[in-house]
């Protein structure tokens, strides 16, 4: 089923759908039922905050859950309440009509479940049971009532205002940037003589140039995770040829050989002009550049989710 399709089956079934969040939602005598379109995922996800208003009521709706599972087990992928909210999971398939039946179902099967006198519908934030609306948060709909819609949108305006606030200082961010790649370089130099590193030491390396940008550049942008990325690799690079080096000036001095770097460094050099020997460590260098992209990534991710996020209007 398409998103449009979707869309306009659920509008049939007495839901209203927001585009941005791709949720269909329902008010039904307090409950809010949300159904996301995962087309990722091929899925259809349903979720309903509320609790059971006894033990007992608790376990007839575990039991209600356990039932339509069972009789839709090879659509329902998943049908539980765990942490004061009802979870449902239907699967995607390529045929439409069978995905509007089991969608039907489950619509039936969340009425009658509001109906039943044993649930109570609370609030997302704060599971209070107190009267909500429906608020866009980032790209998610969620339940709340207006005490906790108060003190999100104080926290947003704080948040956005220390965020508009502060002014990035890009020289001083740069410079703390390459002491923290210096650092980690040196982390990646010692620890690759003591055990087989594979590349995988330059976690240090990618995390401590991306804090060192932050503590001294004060704000971390897209341009600067860019920087950090770049200064990472030439650094892990450098201190690549620095264990190399190294490696080869202990294993001189432990044939009596005494202390030689220059030597040391010849022969490192001589070994980078061999193919063979390039060929070889093509594998450590692609894991250890691997991980720093991994640790832009993980920033990346941070920053989209630790950004405050602004909450719309009750959509209801």
């Amino acid at each position: 089923m398409t998103e449009s399709e979707f869309q306009e089956f659920m509008i049939t079934v007495g839901y209203r759908y927001n585009e941005k969040t791709k949720t269909a939602f329902n008010s039904f005598e307090g409950f809010r039922n949300l159904i996301v379109f995962n087309e990722k995922e091929n899925r259809y996800s349903l979720a309903l905050d509320c609790v059971g208003k006894s033990a007992e009521a608790f376990s007839d709706i575990t039991i209600e859950l356990k039932k339509f599972h069972n009789e839709h087990k090879n659509n329902v992928l998943k049908a539980e309440y765990n942490d004061k909210r009802i979870v449902i999971i239907l699967k995607m398939t390529i045929d439409s009509d069978i995905d509007k039946e089991d969608l039907k179902a489950l619509v039936h099967f969340m009425t009658v479940l509001c109906k039943n006198g044993k649930l109570a519908p609370i609030c997302r934030v704060c599971s209070r049971e107190r009267k909500t609306g429906l608020y866009v948060v980032g790209r998610e709909v969620m339940a709340m009532c207006e005490a906790c819609v108060g003190r999100k949108r104080r926290l947003y305006e704080k948040r956005k205002n220390v965020f508009l606030n502060k002014t990035q200082n890009m020289p001083g961010g740069i410079l703390g940037a390459v002491f923290g790649a210096v650092l980690g370089a040196a982390i990646y130099v010692l620890l690759y003589q003591l055990f087989p590193m594979y590349g995988a030491g330059s976690v240090f390396i990618g995390v401590l140039t991306f804090i060192g940008f932050v503590i001294t550049g004060s704000r971390a942008t897209k341009k600067s995770a860019v920087i950090c990325e770049c200064i990472s690799c030439v650094f892990f690079l450098a201190a690549e040829y620095v264990s190399l080096v190294l490696g080869s000036a202990i294993s001189i001095e432990r044939l009596g050989g005494g202390i030689a770097v220059s030597e040391a460094i010849d022969i490192t050099n001589t070994g980078l002009e061999d193919g063979g020997y390039i060929m070889s460590l093509i594998p450590e260098l692609c894991v250890g550049i691997g991980i720093i992209v991994a640790v832009g990534i993980v920033y990346f991710l941070k920053r989209k989710y630790t950004r405050p996020m602004k909450i719309s209007k009750n959509i209801l």
